[in-house]
């Protein structure tokens, strides 16, 4: 009887052992992954790939990587991403973009974008530095409007002028400008910048230069010759004007006189008044008129009325300043305009040999 009884004492010892054990084992089952910082409460989610709260902040939104996805949740026309493991594919990275200044430039430059053999719908993103190669500093994208600014801007292959390119304006003069592009097909599909192109600005230029038919230098001096009663008289020398400039709105050129007309000092400071008329028709009278005008690109260059008329028309020269030419609101090389001048003496004019007028030319470019 004490053999029989001391087996069931072990028997009931041994299930108590296990029960406890058990016990040991449930807990461990059943408590969350922690550390002496931090421990997970619940990572259970729920089905359908819905964003579960807590997933996002004012900074990111985690769209979720784990569990059911909806299939429409990432998607273009090009791809969509389904149930089960997920994966981002990047949008290839552009080539070098082109980068011109195309016509002496001081403010814009050429800028054409590869698309990379994205999709159409892809995106692209153009940044710029201006101080320097490495885009370390002084950098900023190109807006909507061609111009930089802060603001990351992402927009179509075809939007950013597409073959064609587009002229990014508002820039410094005589400066070099790094671009590089971005694309993306998605969110999470930003390709790594492609290698940049750049190009410079120039300085804004302009030049004028005179000479007459006679004298390639100064000092000038044009001689209307003898004045006949009656008859109108023409300088045997033109007045030559070259213009250059790459000012956006082209380049002005400018006359005026002295003594509103020819006066002599020796005739009691007689003065042959100057206006714009035609000299046929009145009695006495003194004026500019226009001739040719050439420009080796860009202009055209253009006379501007009273300056531009025909035989014995001439433009009044007097202290105002007068628009003698122009360049068409464009940038141009060479642009020449050449003068002559016209005089015509009554029978009671006086006589005098020393009839003159100081003429003054300006030039300047509307930048």
């Amino acid at each position: 009887m004490r053999k029989l009884k001391f087996e069931k004492i072990n028997w009931k010892f041994i299930i108590s052992l296990n029960l406890i054990l058990f016990l040991i084992l449930s807990q461990n089952v059943f408590a969350g992954p922690q550390s002496t910082t931090y421990e997970i409460k619940d990572y259970t989610f729920g089905a359908g790939g819905n964003e579960q709260s807590g997933s996002d902040s004012t900074n990111y939104t985690l769209f979720g990587t784990v569990g059911e996805l909806d299939y429409s949740k990432l998607n273009s026309s090009n791809y969509s991403l389904g149930g089960g493991l997920s994966y981002t594919l990047k949008a290839n990275v552009p080539a070098a973009p082109t980068v011109t200044n195309v016509s002496s430039w001081y403010n814009k430059l050429k800028v054409t974008i590869d698309n990379g053999s994205n999709p159409s719908d892809a995106t692209f993103l153009i940044q710029v530095a201006s101080g320097s190669a490495d885009f370390t500093q002084d950098t900023y994208f190109v807006q909507s409007d061609n111009t930089l600014g802060a603001n990351q801007v992402w927009q179509t292959y075809t939007l950013w002028g597409g073959a064609s390119g587009f002229t990014l304006i508002g820039l410094y003069p005589g400066t070099t400008y790094y671009v590089r592009v971005a694309a993306e097909r998605g969110n999470f599909t930003q390709s790594e910048y492609s290698i940049g192109g750049s190009a410079a600005t120039i300085n804004p230029t302009l030049t004028l230069s005179l000479s007459t038919t006679s004298q390639p230098s100064p000092p000038f001096s044009v001689d209307i010759g003898n004045l006949t009663a009656g008859s109108v008289t023409t300088s045997t020398d033109k007045i030559n004007i070259t213009i250059s400039t790459n000012a956006t709105n082209g380049g002005l050129i400018y006359l005026f006189g002295t003594n509103n007309g020819l006066k002599s000092t020796t005739a009691g400071n007689y003065n042959i008044t100057s206006s714009s008329t035609d000299l046929t028709s009145v009695l006495e009278g003194y004026g500019a008129r226009g001739t040719t005008v050439t420009q080796t690109s860009g202009g055209p260059m253009q006379l501007i009325s009273p300056y531009n008329g025909s035989s014995q028309n001439v433009g009044i020269i007097d202290t105002a300043k007068r628009t003698l030419a122009d360049s068409t609101s464009s940038p141009v090389t060479n642009g020449q305009v050449s003068f002559e001048l016209k005089a015509k003496a009554k029978s009671t004019t006086p006589q005098a040999s020393d009839y003159s007028d100081i003429l003054t030319i300006l030039a300047t470019g509307s930048f």
